[in-house]
């Protein structure tokens, strides 16, 4: 080969393995920082995940592993919250944004894709950052964010599937009383809402990703056509009808073993119930329900990587793991607690059972993304209960330094 064409071959190589990186871009639009992340995994970048305020981005963390796997964006905007006028000045700078990231990366599409948005605490304004362009907002979930007033939206607006999770121990904000304020008018208004209250948690983020992770992906499916060319321009999102969904009895919610069910076989008030996209978002929100629960689910990575830590309420409980790593579950219990057998699921999906001590079961070739995973155990008289859940997300390569691995 002449010299010419080695060093042709070559550039083109490097040239390849830049277009293969992850990117990272940011900018400062007036007094808000804006950062973005495009997954190497996202040839053509499908939808984008939007945090205004409370997050600092990363390209390893959960939410980083989860766009890769949906092939989106993950965009994190922050502003003294000081400011006045925050919500106005977080959506001029994401509009703004998405136009210079958009030319520096070569993802012409990054002005086309729908949004979902994701926040805790002043992290709520996403929902006010999002709703103003309702054409292209998929979703908001908002943890112990103020739960929004349906009189107050556009009617376009107010028709979004919005989740909400609060803590169920009242404190100095007092957002509680916004459960019957807004959100019980919202669901008799037959909007489709999903609400999680958590045990044990006041002002907490707690198990909230167990939920927002599923609800995100489901109505997802619902409303963006599996068709659309990104590329082409923005979709039209299909409008959600409460029929189309899953439904959670919130009156049932003291126990262990919440009731969920389809939109024609729920038995309860429909009017004031929480309302799913789908049966996987339904069983995550049953087990994220279940209260004082004398058995929790475990999981390990049969390497030794990773471990999850110790059921706490207020504390998020999930790890990452590498490919190729297989999870070893089972399930700790109060010494004065019998079951008989136990059923370990990811999301609504089976994945194994034991009917024996040491309740264990290996889960082998997890695909890479996020999961959401618990356990059904039987008493000894076979009535079922939920464990709590936790979340799994599988990295697409293996994480590189020590630091990386949680």
């Amino acid at each position: 080969m002449r010299r010419a064409e080695i060093f042709f071959a070559v550039l083109c190589a490097f040239a390849g393995a830049a277009c293969a990186d992850d990117k990272v871009l940011s900018a400062t639009i007036q007094t808000v920082d804006v950062r973005l992340f495009i997954p190497r995994e996202a040839k053509v970048v499908r939808g984008l995940l939007v945090h205004s305020a409370h997050y600092k981005l990363s390209t390893t963390d959960r939410w980083a592993e989860t766009c890769r796997a949906w092939h989106w964006a993950h965009m994190a905007e922050n502003i003294d919250l000081k400011q006045t006028n925050r919500p106005a000045k977080l959506r001029r700078a994401m509009e703004e944004s998405l136009v210079r990231f958009a030319e520096e990366s070569g993802h012409r599409e990054l002005l086309n894709v729908p949004r979902a948005g994701v926040g805790h605490s002043a992290g709520g304004m996403v929902t006010p950052v999002l709703l103003e362009s309702p054409d292209r907002t998929i979703t908001t979930c908002v943890s112990c964010g103020w739960i929004t007033d349906p009189a107050k939206l556009k009617p376009e607006a107010a028709l979004l599937p919005l989740a909400f999770t609060l803590g169920a121990i009242p404190d100095d904000f007092k957002m509680l009383p916004g459960i019957e304020d807004y959100f019980v008018p919202a669901r008799k208004q037959g909007l489709p809402w999903g609400l999680a209250v958590q045990w044990g948690c006041a002002h907490d983020w707690g198990n909230s990703l167990c939920f927002f992770m599923p609800w995100i992906e489901g109505v997802t499916r619902l409303r963006v056509p599996s068709d659309w060319d990104p590329l082409s321009g923005p979709p039209v999102l299909r409008q959600v009808r409460q029929e189309q969904g899953w439904l959670g009895d919130r009156a049932s919610t003291e126990g262990t073993w919440a009731i969920v069910a389809s939109w024609d076989e729920f038995k309860g008030d429909k009017s004031v119930a929480t309302w799913f996209p789908d049966r996987r978002t339904a069983f995550c929100w049953r087990a994220l329900m279940t209260k004082d629960s004398p058995v929790h689910i475990e999981a390990a990575a049969s390497d030794g990587s990773a471990r999850l830590p110790a059921f706490n309420p207020k504390v998020d409980r999930g790890i990452m793991v590498d490919p190729g790593i297989s999870l070893i579950l089972t399930v700790s219990m109060r010494p004065d607690t019998n079951i008989a057998a136990v059923e370990y699921y990811d999301g609504d999906v089976l994945l194994g059972a034991s009917a024996a001590p040491p309740w264990q079961f290996t889960w082998k070739d997890m695909s890479a993304g996020p999961h959401v995973i618990w356990a059904l155990w039987k008493d000894p008289d076979g009535k079922p209960h939920a464990t709590n859940p936790a979340w799994i997300v599988r990295r697409h390569t293996a994480a590189q330094a020590a630091g990386e691995r949680q």
